[in-house]
C-alpha cells in the first residue's frame, strides 16, 4: 500500500501538533458549481493551505466549480478513492501515479502543483555536499515504496553508485528521530518539511539535491479519468490562482489553515507552519513566477527513469493531458 504519499512521506513531526483531529472525510466546499471532490493525502496542515484558501476566497467557484476537499486517513491507499469514484481528483505525486498507471490503471497529471522537485538527501554536521557521500551509507527511507523510495533510487543513480554501495534502510515516518539518534547517516526529505525542522532545530544539516535535471516530478493533480478535460483546465487555473492568493498574503493563507487546524493558535505552532509555507511557496514558481503546467519533457525524462530503475516495465500511454 502507497501510504501517505507527499506529506507523511516527508515525515511530518513539525505538523503533528497543527492537527484537528478530523477524521479522513472531513469536507469543506464551495457552495454551487460542478461538483468535484478533491483528495488530500494527509490530514490538515499548511501544506495545502492553497486549497483553504483558494475555498475561501472562491477561487474554485470563480471557475464554476464547487469543490469538496477530502482528506484521507493515515492507512488509505493514496489512489484507492479517486479510482474507485469517491473522489474526482487526487492531490499525489506524479512519480507515484506513473507507476500506478503502469500497472495497468487509468491515472493522469494534469496539473504540477511543485514545478521544483522537493526531496533532498539531509544530512548533519559539515562535510562534503555531493552525492558520492552515499556510498558505503545508511540511506533512511519511510519504506521500499512511494516517492521517498523512487528519490532514493534516482540519488543512487545520479551518484554513480549502484544499491549494493547503499544501505537503503527503512525506518517508516520517523526520519529526524532516526538521524539525529544515528540510525542513519543520511535520509530522504523534503526541502519544504524535514529541512525546515532541522534548520529550525539550529542544528547543521547538509541538503543535497537529487537531481540537476529532474527525473521525477512530484505533487500534482491527479485524476482517473472520470472528469472532463473543461473541467480539469477550471480546476488547474484555479490551484493557480489560489497559489498566487497565498503568496501575495501568506498570513491570510495561514489564517485559512488555522481554521482547519485548531493547534495553529499557539504561536509556536503558526511560527513553524510559517516557515513550511515559506518553504512551500519557492516550489511553486519558475522564475518567480506561479505555474501548474504539466511539462511533457519532464514526464519523458520521469518514464525513462523509472523504466532504467526497473520500477515499471513501460511508460504508460497516457500519464498525463495538458489543459493549460
Amino acid at each position: 500500500m502507497r501510504r501517505r504519499a507527499i506529506l507523511a512521506a516527508a515525515g511530518a513531526s513539525l505538523l503533528a501538533a497543527c492537527t484537528n483531529g478530523a477524521g479522513p472525510n472531513s469536507p469543506s466546499g464551495s457552495a454551487s458549481g460542478t461538483p468535484v471532490t478533491v483528495g488530500l493525502t494527509y490530514v490538515p496542515n499548511v501544506q495545502f493551505c492553497a486549497f483553504y484558501l483558494g475555498l475561501k476566497k472562491g477561487l474554485f467557484a470563480d471557475q464554476g466549480l464547487a469543490v469538496t476537499l477530502r482528506h484521507h486517513g493515515e492507512q488509505e491507499d493514496v489512489f484507492g478513492a479517486v479510482l474507485g469514484g469517491q473522489e474526482d481528483i487526487v492531490f499525489a505525486s506524479a512519480d507515484e501515479a506513473m507507476v500506478v498507471a503502469a500497472e495497468g490503471k487509468r491515472l493522469r497529471t494534469f496539473a504540477t502543483s511543485y514545478q521544483k522537485y522537493p526531496l533532498e538527501v539531509l544530512g548533519l554536521g559539515e562535510g562534503e555536499t555531493n552525492l558520492a557521500v552515499l556510498k558505503g551509507a545508511r540511506l533512511g527511507i519511510p519504506g521500499h515504496y512511494g516517492s521517498s523510495y523512487y528519490a532514493a533510487r534516482a540519488a543512487i543513480h545520479e551518484a554513480g553508485l549502484s544499491e549494493d554501495d547503499v544501505t537503503l534502510t527503512d525506518i517508516g515516518y520517523t526520519q529526524i528521530s532516526a538521524l539525529n539518534s544515528g540510525q542513519v547517516d543520511y535520509i530522504m526529505g523534503f526541502s519544504n518539511n524535514e529541512a525546515v525542522q532541522l534548520q529550525r532545530s539550529g542544528q547543521k544539516t547538509r541538503s543535497i539535491p537529487v537531481f540537476t535535471e529532474p527525473k521525477l516530478v512530484g505533487p500534482s493533480l491527479i485524476t482517473a479519468d472520470k472528469v472532463s478535460d473543461e473541467t480539469l483546465g477550471k480546476l488547474a487555473a484555479a490551484l493557480k490562482a489560489s497559489e498566487e492568493a497565498v503568496i501575495e498574503d501568506p498570513e491570510a493563507a495561514l489564517t485559512a489553515t488555522a481554521e482547519q487546524v485548531p493547534a495553529m493558535a499557539e504561536a509556536a505552532q503558526r511560527e513553524a507552519a510559517a516557515a513550511v509555507l515559506d518553504a512551500t511557496t519557492t516550489l511553486w514558481q519558475v522564475d518567480g513566477k506561479v505555474s501548474v503546467a504539466v511539462d511533457p519533457a519532464a514526464f519523458e525524462r520521469m518514464g525513462k527513469f523509472l523504466v532504467d530503475a526497473e520500477l515499471i516495465g513501460a511508460v504508460p500511454a497516457t500519464p498525463y493531458v495538458k489543459v493549460n
